[in-house]
């Protein structure tokens, strides 16, 4: 930071900070530099067709259902066929005899630059967990560096594929300048999942590695927070440069500021600006206040969405993440305008710790008719067993009675799809993911059954939502290309990876140090 701010200084800001001038001096480090990306995997070209003969589909389309022991033919990146004794026609052949074929899972709301962190604080750790991440947050967003966010993304990227994630939603909140976003953009994207790199405006913190700071002060001046010129330049620069191609797996979203305490004026502006960046998906983390703000005000009514709907915000490019509140009437106009949401069913069971904000909302928005999936979260502190969190989105159904009894008519394949073809919905992605259909690109999941541990018995559903793992994914397919075969990621070399994660997690953990909390 070339910028000297003093303790008074910090207070003035904190206090008066409600312009976007305010806080925009502080708007990063450095100057954009190409971070290094010798890391990507080397994924050799997959032939143009893939037959994948005799597996048991789960194919989570509704008018398929499962079917044992069928072909499915993948060609230029789509599922050309399905059906029994499908021609091979000199396309590469794999023989998936046993072996469950499901649609590539869809996570809708993973925080991937903090890969950076594994482990460094975990959610089985709940009060310290509750008390700290937040000042780790913001130290680490202000010592992190482009190198640092470049390996972190891709990282995160390439684990969610070695978990059978094929499309994601990376809501990137760590980015304070535009050589870090960059940067992060570019490791999510070498990592070759689908979905969506969400961009979020308002991350520049008036303070630095070395710095004494208040967490009082340092809170105030968090949401009081404004984008800056340079962070809708960087969303330009996004959009127009390593977002151009509107036909690539990994696209834009962007996340302007709504936070509830916002004047609606603002918000408006936020919004309507965001959407002429021209990006079809607009993102927002949502949790309802414990009291509600003025008139005026985003959450003077519940959690804010009937604020928005009056103002005409709300629409089907409006994607919020948590939203646990949420009331009856918001979730109809969610559906109405066709909205969407992600529950983050693991991570939402410590917000249970603050009553105001309730249990995940995603049995309540399906029985609403609002397309809602499922997400990870926070990857340091939680697994990345993906179908863990698969299972979570059952049993957190019960931390209260109206979800309790939404569940009781569910069977295993509700469970799943929240993470297949419902939680694809939720990202616009219905059409082109979620389930194993002729036309739909070809993600892909394929899942070796002879584990002794995997349940024989009952429906593929039941058997892939109570006994898979990551452990029992032999291949994966993005976009009909080959990711991982006989379990093993293709082109990664994991060793190398984690020596260069290691690096730069000491790196950035020595700088976090230096930030002092007082």
């Amino acid at each position: 930071m070339t910028q000297e701010i003093t303790r008074k200084d910090f207070l003035r800001l904190a206090a008066a900070a409600t312009t976007s001038t305010a806080l925009a001096v502080y708007a990063g480090r450095g100057v954009a530099q190409n971070a290094d990306s010798s890391a990507a995997p080397d994924v050799p070209e997959t032939p143009s067709s893939t037959l994948i003969r005799g597996a048991d589909l789960l194919t989570m389309d509704p008018e398929l259902g499962e079917q044992p022991a069928t072909d499915v033919l993948i060609s230029d990146g789509r599922i050309e066929a399905i059906g029994t004794g499908l021609p091979a026609d000199g396309a590469e052949v794999i023989n998936a005899e046993g072996m469950i074929l499901m649609p590539g899972m869809i996570d809708g709301h993973r925080h991937v630059w903090q890969t950076i962190a594994l482990g460094r604080m975990v959610e089985s750790n709940p009060g310290e967990f509750a008390r700290d991440y937040i000042y780790w947050k913001m130290a680490a967003v202000v010592a992190m560096e482009p190198e640092d966010h470049y390996i972190a993304e891709l990282v995160g990227g390439l684990q969610a594929i070695d978990s059978g994630v094929t499309s994601i939603l990376d809501y990137a909140h760590g980015q304070d300048t535009e050589a870090n976003t960059v940067a992060a953009a570019r490791g999510l994207r070498d990592s070759g999942i689908a979905g969506w790199f969400g961009y979020q405006l308002a991350i520049s913190y008036p303070f630095d590695v070395g710095d004494t700071v208040s967490p009082a002060e340092m809170l105030a001046a968090l949401f009081a927070a404004r984008p800056t010129e340079q962070e809708w330049n960087t969303a330009s620069l996004l959009r127009n440069d390593l977002f151009a191609d509107r036909s690539a797996l990994l696209q834009l979203a962007l996340g302007p500021p709504m936070w509830p305490g916002y004047a609606m004026d603002d918000v408006r502006d936020y919004m309507t600006r965001a959407r002429s960046v021209g990006v079809d998906l607009i993102i927002a983390h949502l949790h309802k206040s414990a009291t509600p703000h003025p008139a005026g005000f985003m959450g003077h009514r519940d959690s804010g969405i009937p604020d928005l709907h009056e103002a005409g915000l709300l629409g089907p490019d409006f994607h919020v993440a948590h939203a646990n509140r949420l009331t009856p009437e918001e979730l109809a106009m969610m559906r109405d305008t066709g909205g969407m949401i992600a529950a983050t069913t693991m991570s939402e069971y410590s917000f249970m710790m603050n009553p105001h904000r309730g249990a995940p909302v995603h049995g309540r928005a399906r029985a609403a008719g609002v397309p809602v999936g499922i997400g990870a979260d926070v990857p340091m502190g939680l697994t990345g067993d993906y179908f863990e969190h698969v299972r979570s989105s059952l049993w957190s159904h019960y931390l209260e009675e109206e979800s309790r009894q939404i569940v009781q008519d569910y069977h295993s394949e509700d469970i799943l799809d929240f993470a297949t073809a419902l939680g694809a919905k939720a990202l616009r992605l219905g059409d082109e993911t979620g389930s194993i259909t002729v036309g739909k690109r070809a993600d892909l999941v394929l899942l070796d059954t002879d584990r002794i541990g995997f349940g024989t018995m009952g429906s593929l559903a039941d058997r892939v939502v109570t006994f898979a793992r990551t452990t029992d994914i032999d291949s994966v397919w993005v976009a009909g290309r080959a990711r991982k075969r006989r379990g093993e990621m293709i082109g990664v070399d994991w060793a190398s990876l984690k020596a260069r994660l290691l690096e730069a997690q000491e790196r950035v953990e020595q700088k976090i140090a230096t930030v002092k909390w007082v």
